[in-house]
Order: structure tokens, then sequence, then C-alpha cells
């Protein structure tokens, strides 16, 4: 399974025997070992066309969950198509340090001390407003995206927990993000939200040839890439909106971010008198940021 002839392979050959083994446990119901315990193993002619037509994707460097139409994330099965950023580990593993921040309903407290309201912006497929809306039922959670398409991916998804919200809007239009956010906050007779969480797109165009040709064929580029001379575009506008009335002091905030730049959004942060953390990921690098009102 590689890119067009004469360039470097796409993956590799374990990387490879990884996705066709996943893919065939997908579609034909077969465990990675199939072959392997029964070596006459034979697939049913019926999935033949559908089995060709997967490969057929993937060896022309369609990621998987894009040929799949799903992802797993924190333990839910998420639609997504080529309209949404497919769900990176690092972006669960923020959800769940997020989560383990607060403690449980269950936990001996007897007053727990939960979200009230959530907000995600640049939500895309919905992966964290969906984990949160999980994880925090009595809360409200809504996720904001300009992407209508992405939108309809997100409020698209079957899981069964409490519906979140969806609104259309453009992050960095910080006035009339809050107009809007303050119109849905009062239609729905809250005071405010308490935590604020974000992935919003933070890789730099001049970083697009570090990146693999799977992800930049595939995944959508509104997404993924801000200027090399304004990177930090979305951090600024979320350290306005949480900075703003519409988050009550003691509120907090969770962000993804890019490795490079952590102490310059660490710095933005501070400048709105927050106290800030970066946080290391599971290859020490710098790949979040939380923040205290």
């Amino acid at each position: 399974m590689s890119s067009l002839e004469g360039t470097a392979p796409l993956y590799s050959p374990e990387e490879a025997a990884a996705l066709v083994s996943r893919l065939c446990e997908a579609l034909l119901g077969v465990t990675p070992y199939a072959h392997i315990v029964n070596p006459n193993l034979e697939i049913p002619e019926a999935s033949l066309p559908a089995l060709q037509d997967a490969l057929a994707r993937l060896a022309a460097g369609e990621p998987l969950q894009y040929v799949l139409g799903y992802a797993d994330f924190l333990g839910m099965r998420l639609r997504v198509t080529p309209d949404v950023l497919i769900p990176r580990p690092e972006t669960e593993e923020l959800c769940r340090r997020v989560i383990a921040s607060y403690p449980s309903v269950s936990a001996a407290s007897a007053n727990p001390v939960l979200p009230r309201a959530i907000l995600d912006l640049c939500c895309g497929s919905g992966c964290i407003t969906w984990a949160m809306a999980r994880a925090f039922p009595d809360a409200l959670v809504v996720g904001v995206d300009l992407s209508a398409e992405a939108l309809r991916v997100a409020r698209s998804q079957n899981v069964a927990i409490s519906t979140p919200y969806f609104l259309q809007a453009d992050v960095l239009q910080v006035p009339e993000l809050l107009q809007t956010l303050k119109a849905f906050l009062i239609e729905h007779g809250c005071a405010g939200f308490d935590l604020l969480l974000s992935n919003p797109p933070y890789v730099r165009e001049s970083e697009r040839t570090q990146m693999r040709r799977n992800v930049l064929d595939f995944e959508p580029e509104m997404a993924l890439f801000v200027p090399d001379a304004d990177p930090l575009r979305f951090y600024k506008a979320s350290a306005e909106v949480f900075a703003s009335e519409l988050f009550a002091p003691s509120s907090f905030a969770a962000f993804e971010l890019n490795e490079a730049l952590g102490e310059s959004t660490e710095n933005i942060f501070k400048e709105k008198m927050c106290a800030v953390q970066l946080q290391k990921d599971i290859f020490e690098k710098n790949r979040f940021l939380f923040a205290k009102k």
C-alpha cells in the first residue's frame, strides 16, 4: 500500500498490515488472527466487491476512518467524513484529563462541583462536544463551528446520551460570537459557561511539508492550517471569549495546541490574568494548555 510510483511508501509494511487487518475485521467480522487459525479461510464472494473497493481507497491514501465512515473516540463510535478531521488520540487524551479533573457524580463528596454549561469552540465532528455531554449529562453543552458541513456531521452522531447543541458561528469574529452565545444562554435560562474546550486549527502553513499525504489530500484544510503570520489567531479569540462576562470567575478552559507554540499560547492567557499550565503529551511535547480565571 503505497503512494504514487516513484515516491516514498505512504505506510510502513507494519502499518499497512494493521490497516488491512482492521479493515477485514470491520467489513468481514473476522479477527486479525483468523487467517492464522484457519489457513483455509475464504472470503464470501458477496463480500468481495466492498472489500476490493475499500482496499483500493486505502491504497490511494484515503484514511481508514473515512473508508469505514466512523472513528472510535472515548468509547463512542462517531461518524466521520472528509468534511471533518479524524479525531486524534491527543484530543481523546485532552478530554480524559478534563473529565478526570472533576470529581465523579458518584464520589464521596456530597456536593460534587461539576460543570453546568460547557462550550466547545471549533467543534468539527463534535467529538469533544459529545464526550463532554456523555461525561456530564446534566450540563448544557454546545459546540460551535463555522463549517455547515462539519456541523451536519456533528449533529448526526448517534450517541445514546443527552444531546448537545450545535451553533454555526465564526470563532474569529468575537463580538458576533459573544452575541450569539449570550442569546443562546438567555434562551436556555443559563447564567454563563464554566468550562471551555477547543482543538482549533493550529498547524502552520510552513509545516505542511512535515505532514503525510493521507492527511493533506483528504482532511479539511480549514480545520488544520493557520497562516504563519498569525498562527495563534484561534487562541487569541478563545482567550477573549474566556475573559468575557459569559465565563464566571473560577471557570476552567482546556486546549490542544501546537507543541512549537506552547509558551506563546501560554502568554496569551496570562495577559488575560488567567492561571495557566502547560502539560506534555506521552511524547513529552507541550500539547495541552489549561487555564483558570
